[in-house]
């Protein structure tokens, strides 16, 4: 399957949560939480969180193991030039929830 410009868009906003959620590089997070977070935040649908994760793995960003999804070191690196307005905040510190401004 061809990958999407916007896929690219959402697999960084993929990164955005592990960046938010302060993983390094060979850390992991369970997939359902970075779902969560990724569509409480209204980053897109569940079928762009897929393209998403196809994409990261496609660019050597991110690998899925089971129900975990864990950052390389490349995910690391391009991790550092996502620039997102929550950058900083724990938008899920125990469990998802709406940020407010």
């Amino acid at each position: 399957m061809a990958s999407l410009p916007a896929d690219e868009d959402y697999a960084r906003s993929v990164l955005a949560i592990f960046g938010l959620k302060n993983v390094r590089a060979r850390e992991s997070l369970a997939v359902s939480d970075v779902k969560a977070a990724f569509l409480v935040q209204n980053m897109g649908r569940p079928a762009d969180f897929e393209a998403a994760l196809q994409h990261a793995a496609s660019e050597g960003w991110l690998t899925r193991s089971l129900d975990r999804i864990r950052l390389t070191t490349l995910g690391a690196e391009e991790m550092q030039t996502v620039s997102w307005p929550l950058r900083g905040a724990d938008p899920h510190p125990s469990g998802p929830r709406i940020l407010r401004h």
